[in-house]
This record gives structure tokens, C-alpha cells and sequence, in this order.
């Protein structure tokens, strides 16, 4: 039989081993703070649904975040011989689908530079997937239907959002720090600024974009 004596220190080892091990889980990380504003357009009348998808993304300047996209379950279908959606911003390193809902073959591929890929014919209820390395835009087609095409932009960094019909936009998730904060649009000059980041996060940033010429 087990000595009482020894089986009270066991116990108490025990549950000195979970206490520690409470405290140290008992602190969660350190959450992000919040970046939002609007983007607004500097072309009289021009409202910025006009001028197609805007891209907000920030780049650590020091103190900030790094590393890959950790986004999943990101798609774009063919579906009655379109892609669904037609544009979509992803962050570096993120893996997209792209099944095939027509009942027709399918094949889609890309010449975009760091971003090159053939996914070759196949079929209805089938999907292949394609990791978007490179950060830039890249242009998909089908090259069995010329009037299929849609675009991807690859941000540089997990920290982006793509602005709404009436500019607004919001990043989640942003450590605190120095950043610079570009924009992104296909018919419209790159923008770009630098801000600092503090525990209460940017809640009314403005971002102008300029209106001399459109691309």
C-alpha cells in the first residue's frame, strides 16, 4: 500500500504543476488595435465605386507586423463561364481555390510576373488551388473562354483591406508601431503616407487619391 505521506506530496506537486501552468496560459496575446478612415477622391463628381476595387495596406516602418497571410477558405469560382468573384485582395503567401461550378471544362492560368501558373483543363465539381507568392497584381484568364478574366492583387503584408463602395475601410489586428500606409488601384497613381500606430489604434484616417489623370 502507497505511503499517505507520499501520496499528499504527489497531489501537491500536481496541482502546483497546473497553477503554473494556468498562469503562464492565464495572460492571452496581446491583441491589435483597429485602423480605419476613408478613402476619398480628388475628381469632381467621381464617386469611388467609379473608379473600380481600392486596396489600403500597411507596411511596418518598425515596431509593426510581419510575415505571410494567414487567411483560409479564400475562392474564386467558374461559375456560367465567369470568375466569382472577379477581383480579390489577398495577402502574400495565401492559398486561393478555384473550383469549377460550370459543366464545362475550365483552365485556368496567368503570365503575372512572380505569379505564373497553369492549372490545366479540368472538369465540373473539381478544384485546383494556386498560392499567390508575389506580391502585385496579378491577371487570370481561361484559355478556353477569351471573355473570362479577373484580377488578384497580392498585398505585401497580412495588413489590408479593400475600401467599400463609399471609401471606407478597416484593418484589423494591427500591433502598434510605425507604418506606411499605401493604396492601391488599377486606374488611379499609388498613394502612400506614413503613421503611427498607439494603443488606442487610427479610427479616422483620410487618405486622398489624387485626380490628374486616370490610368
Amino acid at each position: 500500500m502507497q505511503d499517505p505521506r507520499t501520496a499528499s506530496v504527489g497531489v501537491a506537486a500536481l496541482l502546483a504543476a497546473a497553477l503554473v501552468a494556468l498562469a503562464g496560459g492565464a495572460a492571452p496575446a496581446r491583441a491589435g488595435v483597429e485602423v480605419a478612415g476613408r478613402v476619398r477622391l480628388a475628381i469632381e463628381g467621381m464617386p469611388v465605386s467609379e473608379v473600380g476595387p481600392i486596396v489600403v495596406y500597411l507596411e511596418s516602418i518598425g515596431g509593426g507586423a510581419s510575415g505571410t497571410a494567414t487567411a483560409s477558405g479564400l475562392e474564386i469560382r467558374q461559375h456560367n463561364a465567369a470568375f466569382s468573384p472577379g477581383f480579390l485582395a489577398v495577402g502574400q503567401g495565401t492559398t486561393v481555390r478555384m473550383p469549377n461550378d460550370d459543366a464545362i471544362y475550365h483552365n485556368v492560368f496567368s503570365y503575372s510576373k512572380g505569379n505564373r501558373f497553369d492549372l490545366g483543363l479540368y472538369p465540373a465539381g473539381e478544384s485546383r488551388s494556386v498560392a499567390f507568392e508575389t506580391p502585385g497584381v496579378v491577371k487570370m484568364y481561361c484559355s478556353i473562354h477569351e471573355s473570362m478574366s479577373a484580377t488578384v492583387f497580392v498585398a505585401p503584408t497580412p495588413l489590408f483591406a479593400k475600401a467599400r463602395s463609399d471609401g471606407a475601410f478597416r484593418i484589423g489586428d494591427v500591433p502598434p508601431g510605425r507604418y506606411r500606409v499605401r493604396t492601391w488601384c488599377e486606374r488611379l497613381p499609388d498613394t502612400s503616407r506614413e503613421i503611427t500606430v498607439g494603443a488606442g489604434g487610427v479610427r479616422d484616417l483620410e487618405i486622398d487619391l489624387g485626380g490628374d489623370a486616370l490610368r
